[in-house]
């Protein structure tokens, strides 16, 4: 026999037993709502008062079956109370009867096993979650004199005082999120307010708020275990940079507060900050300056950027650009002022700016600051601004769309120290010829101008005049051969004629406009329109041109005849001028000569396109390059040099942009003995705001087409701030086999602080709102940072409703105590009767 006694046991009433059909509820599922067997609402039709226990007794038989232990205790009684040892009687007889009653009774105890029930309803073990934002929106003010994140911390520490020792059996888990949600800490109610209090300990700053977190991780713990309810404090203001592209990836906290209602748990929101009427607060931002700008000194440029304005209607703000150099001081370049006509409104500027001497420089727009703005970070932009001395702006007057256009636009393109202007004056405008270009031909507005295929009446005198006195006073001059270009365009007669180095005749005028039939069928007739071959007259730097192409050397012979050209009668006979290209037949093709203190170049070609076409766009772009720099007074050299490109030059700390630095001239003796030894004793170095220098490691790549080295490298993780990249060699003096310097190249930058989180003022309730209704059906609702009583009220009414039938059986004989004592009163019994019989001599 086991041991004997009463032992309290919680039963699980979907167990099997005699006792279990007087179990009514059972606990709850996931939702903390009550769920009744249907077996169990047909054998009991009322449910026991929450709190208040009932007491009953039960028999708990030997097999589980009732008769079964009643036939046996019958049996064993029968054997006790009819087999006596023959000759008792009177009083020995009644003695021993008396004690085989006593162990029959306690057999019948352990055959039938009689139990005490109490049952019992308490609340069901479950768990608040409490999500909290730990964002850096929650720094931003609040009503009152307290920002968004007191709020929060006096309304959590309201909510945890009210839950505190209230209920044994609710775990509370709080958990903090931004971009991402993390439990902070977990425990019962008794230890809530120090849980409460270690909220104040948390930083606050995440650049993103992702409501979806804390809903996706409260569905992930009410998988295992029964929730409560889940509580959100924020104020709504949802900013992740979720892929927008990838619908996968999106992030909607309606939709998981949709999911976390159907598993039957309810959001309760606790909206902080002012409503968003109240948080429309006045903003004034910079937007949509361009990163960086190339100028030339003393050349005026253009500067756009927009104004965006909130909350302020009629009121003047100032709008300012200020030059920064790199020795850190300040210019005032231009002021402006913008009056809003609407609470919110994005003002467009342009403001002309005007180049300051050669160096690097940060551009500032920036517009004044207003009492009440929360945000000021975004009052401002900057633009980094590389001013070179010298530069060259070409301004490129075209009267046909004609393929040579194309090319040259594209050759001069590709040099960042020229700045290309074109104008196209088409022929079915000479009604209203000549174009107003005035601004245009003023003196230093343009350093060379180029005319094609334009008839001189497009410009007229006054402004051809204009731009001969530009010349003399030093612009240079290009003008191409063309149908309506020279003797054909009317130059012969104009004040231009005596700033080219060819004469002109005025006997071949045609009149503006398209050709006639005429023109058309005595193409092949016109000498101008005949094959021409080109070879140079006479060394100079614009014809000086070798370039590579697989592995041979291209020359002038190596170049395709042009289609056609023009002729003049003669070439001016005066200092300076030179025929650099002619034909075999010795026509002039190329004259330079000099005008005052300009320089002039007359092309009787229009077809240099045809080189590119022929897979010459090495010795195309040279050949323009070098007439450009002639013109300008800068002969080309192959000095090394390093161009750093680095895009984008702004961008938020987060981001890793990779740079590219590239060693531009004569590399043949290097390419030549692939020795990049030296070239390869570069280095990049970022150096931060603070003055410190951090190395950066480059790979190389050596491209022959281009002639050039190319090294490309990846900035590292910076603070926020204002830093440098220089690219350069790692002695003082570096250079390539050839014995050439090579200069070192630096460019500025700025790392943003991302301040994503911050841009957004306005709190969004309606948001926590739509996640509390998407869970109404579960009990969801919003309540106030000052209605967290009424919050704690609800939260311990939902526990009393979400309760578990706990049932305590008392069994004789399942306890030590209680066994024993059946023992010994059926052991003693018998002994007793035995010792009985022997000293009576019955045994």
């Amino acid at each position: 026999m086991g041991a004997i006694g009463f032992r309290r046991t919680v039963v699980d009433p979907r167990s099997r037993g005699w006792f279990a059909s007087r179990v009514t509820a059972w606990p709850n599922d996931v939702a903390g709502r009550d769920c009744l067997s249907s077996r169990a609402i047909a054998e009991q039709s009322v449910l026991p008062n929450i709190g208040r226990g009932s007491v009953s007794w039960s028999l708990d038989p030997i097999y589980d079956s009732l008769p079964v232990a009643l036939l046996l205790v019958g049996l064993i009684a029968t054997m006790l109370f009819t087999i006596l040892p023959p000759g008792v009687s009177g009083r020995r007889r009644q003695g021993l009867l008396l004690l085989r009653g006593l162990a029959s009774i306690a057999l019948a105890l352990v055959l039938l096993r009689p139990a005490l029930v109490r049952t019992d309803n308490r609340p069901a073990a479950a768990t608040l979650a409490i999500a909290i934002d730990t964002s850096a929106s929650m720094g931003l003010p609040s009503d009152g004199s307290e920002n968004r994140w007191q709020q929060q911390r006096r309304s959590l520490e309201r909510l945890a005082e009210g839950l505190s020792d209230s209920d044994q059996a609710l775990q509370v888990v709080v958990v903090g999120f931004d971009a991402s949600a993390n439990v902070i800490g977990e425990s019962g109610t008794t230890e809530l307010r120090t849980l409460a209090q270690r909220v104040g300990e948390i930083e606050h700053s995440g650049k993103e708020t992702d409501l979806s977190s804390p809903l996706l991780m409260a569905m992930n713990r009410g998988r295992n275990s029964p929730l409560t309810g889940v509580a959100v404090f924020s104020d709504g203001t949802q900013v992740t940079n979720r892929s927008e592209g990838n619908e996968a990836e999106q992030s909607d906290p309606r939709r998981e507060a949709r999911l976390v209602g159907a598993m039957g748990v309810p959001v309760w929101a606790i909206p902080l900050g002012p409503p968003a009427e109240a948080s429309r607060q006045i903003d004034l931002a910079v937007e949509s300056l361009p990163e960086t700008f190339r100028m030339f000194t003393g050349n005026e440029s253009s500067v756009l950027f927009d104004v965006h304005t909130k909350g302020i209607v009629q009121s003047p703000a100032k709008v300012s650009l200020k030059w920064i150099d790199s020795a850190g001081q300040t210019a005032i370049a231009a002021t402006r002022t913008v009056t809003p006509e609407s609470m919110e409104q994005t003002i467009a500027i342009e403001v002309p700016v005007l180049a300051p001497p050669p160096g690097q420089y940060r551009l500032v727009a920036s517009v004044e600051t207003r009492s009440g703005e929360t945000i000021t970070d975004n009052n401002s932009q900057v633009a980094f601004v590389d001013v070179r001395e010298g530069g060259g702006r070409v301004l490129y007057l075209e009267g046909t769309p004609r393929l040579e256009q194309k090319d040259l636009r594209w050759a001069l393109s590709r040099f960042l120290d020229l700045e290309l202007t074109y104008r196209w004056i088409p022929r079915d405008t000479v009604g209203a010829w000549p174009i107003d270009l005035v601004d245009d031909f003023s003196r230093g507005r343009y350093d060379v101008v180029i005319l094609g295929d334009l008839h001189s009446s497009a410009l007229g005198n006054e402004q051809l005049q204009e731009l001969a006195d530009s010349v003399g006073e030093g612009t240079a001059l290009i003008m191409l051969g063309g149908e309506h270009t020279y003797s054909r365009g009317g130059y012969a007669t104009t004040p231009l004629a005596k700033v080219l180095p060819v004469q002109l005749d005025d006997r071949q005028r045609q009149p503006p406009g398209p050709l006639d039939a005429s023109d058309r069928l005595g193409k092949d007739a016109d000498p101008m329109r005949q094959p021409v071959v080109l070879r140079p007259s006479t060394m100079h730097p614009i014809t000086t041109i070798e370039v590579s192409k697989q592995g041979s050397v291209v020359g002038w012979s190596d170049l395709p005849s042009m289609p056609g050209a023009n002729r003049w009668p003669s070439v001016r006979v005066a200092p300076g001028v030179q025929v650099l290209l002619s034909t075999p037949s010795d026509e002039p093709m190329m004259v330079v000569g000099e005008y005052g203190r300009g320089r002039v170049a007359t092309l009787a070609f229009d077809s240099t396109w045809t080189w590119r076409r022929a897979g010459l766009g090495d010795f195309h772009r040279r050949f323009w390059r070098q007439l450009i720099l002639w013109s300008l007074a800068r002969e080309d050299s192959s000095q090394q040099t390093i161009q750093l490109d680095l895009a984008p030059r702004r961008f938020v700390a987060t981001e890793a942009p990779l740079f590219t630095a590239t060693i531009r001239g004569d590399l043949s003796s290097v390419l030549d003995s692939q020795s990049v030894s030296n070239v390869g004793s570069l280095q990049a170095e970022v150096i931060l705001s603070s003055g410190e220098t951090v190395v950066v490691p480059m790979s190389s790549t050596v491209s022959t087409n281009e002639s050039s080295i190319s090294l490309t490298g990846q900035l590292p993780s910076m603070p926020p701030g204002f830093h440098r990249l220089r690219v350069g060699p790692v002695s003082e003096v570096a250079t390539t086999d050839s014995g050439e310097p090579i200069e070192p190249a630096e460019v500025a930058f700025q790392v943003l602080d991302d301040t994503r989180e911050l841009s957004v003022a306005q709190t969004d309730h309606a948001l926590l709102r739509q996640m509390a209704s998407a869970t109404s059906g579960s009990g969801g609702r919003v309540f106030e940072p000052d209605q967290m009583d009424e919050l704690v009220d609800l939260i311990q009414s939902r526990r009393t409703e979400s309760t578990r039938t706990v049932i305590e059986k008392f069994r004789l004989g399942d306890g030590p105590v209680s066994g024993w004592l059946i023992f010994l009163l059926f052991a003693g019994a018998l002994s007793v009767e035995w010792f009985l019989r022997r000293q009576w001599g019955l045994a």
